[in-house]
């Protein structure tokens, strides 16, 4: 990326000019919102969330796939909890990214870029995740533009410039950073952010100077600093134009349970804590988009709660054993419970006439589909919520049955062809990106190599 050619970056300045006090309640149309643009503030955008969930190393395929298609399906066995939610989630079969294929090592980083990697893993220059994209939009209404949080593991985030937006893994950290005091009162903040100033403006043209004169890698290299600093200048930007803006008043109990030391060994409960932080962080309006890693692609994933002493990975790996695939089917049922749950609490919160739910859409699957024979064709696709956003519910839409006709999943050669080749080429994830960034207002007909959105799921 020309350093050049982003100097808009460095001029852009957000500037609030009043906000209404925020208190834990949903959003009202009383509350006002910062609007930064140049006619200050406006009435508040209509809400348009976002929630990005990924799991580890595939699923069980033998036991995940629904065989057959439309509203009349019925779930199978790890899927089961989700039976009370069937008309706020589409179950999508076929889904992939092409330039993926084959590539089993860095698909967790481009789950939401669809983006080329190198077949042996290791370092590449990534695309802009969608998530990005919709905290571009939504991000401009509130103190967070979005959230990056991992139980394990690393961010799903990357910017425009490809760069990794690091996650926070400590649930204290995240909730003190939302909803905690100011370490020495606003006015020590100031004074500290002012002090940080933009250390880019100071070294720019040197900077210039000097990537004329470097080799390619030696610029990449520079650019991906310069990169990284650009990010944080613009979040100390919109940390000082926020500072006049009251935090939201949490009730003491709510603030003791996201503060207390938690035992990662209640994986149950630990995996709880962070989907309950995400619904605070949402009805609350601190943030519309947020991304979660579960687990670990290398290694994790443990559940003693259920008596799974292995990392998931290990499971994937289960060589065709019996045991070792009942116990991925365990953890896949757990994981599926848990996003369960995480529907409930969003239903749970009525605001205007419908939930929580209706203004979030949550995206839950993985980069893999099959971790033994590392397939990642026919992604496991989870797709709810966001009924006042235009997507619409309560069928199984599966790109795969209108080439194959039916499913034989116990057969080893249909079930590898299934999930270690597209089956319909133009069955791609990022045609699921682009509905979702397209649902949250990103005015673009494009998201990778996008070939158009589902129309299966939008009203």
């Amino acid at each position: 990326m020309n350093i050049q050619s982003n100097k808009w970056l460095l001029n852009r300045r957000h500037v609030l000019r009043g906000l209404g006090a925020s208190i834990a309640l949903p959003m009202l149309n009383c509350m006002q919102l910062p609007s930064f643009g140049a006619t200050g503030l406006s009435r508040p955008a209509s809400p348009k969330r976002s929630v990005f969930l990924y799991i580890p190393n595939g699923v069980n395929t033998l036991t995940w796939q629904i065989e057959k298609a439309g509203a009349d399906y019925e779930f199978t066995a790890p899927l089961q909890s989700l039976e009370r939610h069937r008309n706020e989630i589409t179950p999508i079969s076929g889904l992939h990214h092409p330039m993926v294929i084959g590539k089993a090592h860095n698909c967790d980083q481009v789950w939401l870029t669809g983006a080329n990697v190198p077949s042996s893993g290791g370092a590449f220059r990534n695309s802009v995740s969608a998530d990005q994209l919709i905290a571009e939009v939504q991000g401009e209404f509130t103190r967070f533009p979005s959230l990056e949080m991992a139980i394990d593991g690393f961010s799903l985030a990357w910017s425009r410039d490809g760069i990794q937006i690091p996650a926070e893994r400590n649930v204290k950290s995240i909730f003190e950073r939302m909803f905690g005091e100011e370490r020495g009162g606003k006015e020590a903040v100031r004074r500290r952010l002012n002090r940080r100033g933009s250390i880019l403006d100071a070294v720019l043209s040197d900077a210039q100077r000097v990537n004329r004169n470097l080799g390619s890698e030696d610029r990449n290299k520079l650019d991906e600093y310069l990169t990284a600093v650009r990010q944080v200048e613009l979040r100390t930007e919109k940390a000082e134009a926020w500072l006049d803006v009251p935090r939201p008043t949490l009730d003491g109990s709510v603030v003791g349970r996201f503060t207390q030391q938690m035992n990662r060994d209640q994986v149950r409960e630990y995996h709880r804590l962070f989907y309950d932080l995400m619904v605070l962080a949402l009805r609350t309006d601190t943030t519309r988009v947020i991304t979660c890693m579960i687990g670990s692609e290398a290694n994790g994933g443990a559940i003693p709660d259920i008596g799974i002493s292995q990392t998931r990975h290990g499971l994937s790996h289960h060589n065709g054993d019996p045991e070792q695939l009942r116990r991925l089917t365990q953890t896949d049922t757990f994981h599926v419970e848990q996003l369960s749950y995480f529907l409930d609490q969003l239903k749970a919160h009525q605001e205007d006439d419908g939930n929580l739910l209706d203004t979030t859409q949550v995206l839950w699957g993985s980069g893999m589909s099959y971790g033994h024979s590392h397939g990642n064709a026919n992604l496991p696709t989870l797709y709810a919520g966001g009924k006042k956003l235009g997507v619409k519910h309560g069928q199984h839409v599966d790109f795969n049955l209108p080439k194959i006709g039916k499913y034989n999943v116990a057969a080893a050669n249909d079930h590898y062809r299934i999930c270690g080749r597209p089956v319909d080429d133009k069955a791609r994830l990022s045609n699921l990106l682009l509905t979702m960034v397209q649902r949250c207002g990103v005015e673009t007909e494009q998201f990778q190599d996008s070939l158009g959105a589902i129309s299966e799921v939008v009203a």
